[in-house]
């Protein structure tokens, strides 16, 4: 090897640690991203899958991965308040976490946008320390957790009080023992990549779908949960709130239904414990014989079989409260 080779190997390794050295303090000092790798990887995902070449990783600031979220739930299992938007807990900044809305792609009755805009607002006038956390999940299609990136592609600096979880919520029929024909379940999402190959060809939003995105039949709940395990944190939203329907035990019917969660998924696992309930939604005859009594019996079976306790309030609404 002449010397003119060894000179030009020697400049080009010391200029790679030169721009890997400053890459790397421009991304931290710039782009502000403090999330764990596990969680930036997943970024990282979502900005190369997308095929777009404009988007940029540190506009996902907002968005939480599977590291963060994991993280956020275990330390609120036992904290229902923040789940809570009662009208103290909305002035004084202690509700802080939503992480069930619906948009217009499918049945809720606000756009992607004044979902971010609202919590944005709320946050940045009522959360002293810390964000509001939100979830987009829309049944059965990516489309909302997409629009979600694409906002935030294009603002990226409006949304500094919230953190944004990537959803969706997919129906799915539990065959139990306890009941002659299968259960209405819902699953949640969370952390999935809305550009993910497989999740566009089977959660796309075809023309001819009903508001909540059903082309076919419900999909086994088994065979979701152990789907969804490779792709986001498949969890259960509202656990009771189809108990009405169980023709048999419904004690034991919520028993193996949870047992049969936490055996199938690979991922922490979560359960809406701390369901809102309004009696816009409910009557108070269902809300007394069917909500509350199932709802505590829920919640020993989460500490049973070491599920996160988490809440929301499934908006469907222009607001984001309820």
């Amino acid at each position: 090897m002449n010397k003119l080779n060894k000179k030009t190997i020697i400049l080009s390794f010391i200029l790679s640690i030169f721009i890997t050295g400053f890459s790397l303090l421009t991304y931290h000092r710039y782009y502000n991203i403090t999330a764990p790798m596990q969680d930036i990887a997943y970024k990282r995902a979502i900005i190369r899958e997308s095929h777009n070449l404009f988007y940029r990783l540190e506009n996902l600031r907002p968005v939480v991965g599977e590291e963060e979220l994991t993280q956020f739930i275990k330390e609120n299992n036992k904290n229902p308040q923040i789940y809570t938007p009662s009208k103290a807990n909305i002035e004084k900044g202690i509700f802080r976490a939503n992480l069930h809305m619906h948009t217009l792609q499918s049945d809720g009755h606000a756009s992607v946008k004044k979902r971010l805009d609202d919590a944005q607002e709320y946050a940045q006038n009522n959360i002293k320390d810390g964000y509001m956390y939100i979830a987009i999940t829309d049944h059965n299609t990516i489309l909302g957790a997409k629009e979600v990136v694409e906002i935030l592609q294009k603002n990226p600096d409006k949304y500094k009080n919230i953190k944004v979880i990537l959803g969706m919520e997919i129906f799915t029929g539990f065959n139990s023992k306890y009941s002659s024909k299968p259960v209405e379940i819902h699953v949640l999402n969370w952390c999935l990549n809305p550009y993910d190959k497989f999740l566009n060809q089977e959660f796309y939003k075809a023309p001819d779908a009903n508001k909540w995105n059903r082309t076919r039949p419900d999909r086994d709940f088994d065979q979701v949960i152990t789907m969804m395990s490779k792709y986001a944190i498949p969890g259960i939203a509202h656990p009771v709130r189809y108990t009405d329907r169980i023709d048999g035990n419904r004690y034991l019917y919520v028993d193996e239904m949870m047992k049969r969660y936490s055996q199938l998924s690979a991922k922490p696992l979560f359960a809406e414990g701390y369901y809102q309930v309004y009696p816009r939604y409910y009557s108070h005859e269902f809300v007394k014989n069917y909500i509350l009594p199932y709802n505590s019996f829920v919640n020993k079976k989460t500490d049973e079989y070491n599920i996160i306790k988490t809440g929301s309030t499934d908006s469907h609404s222009e607001e984001i409260f309820y």
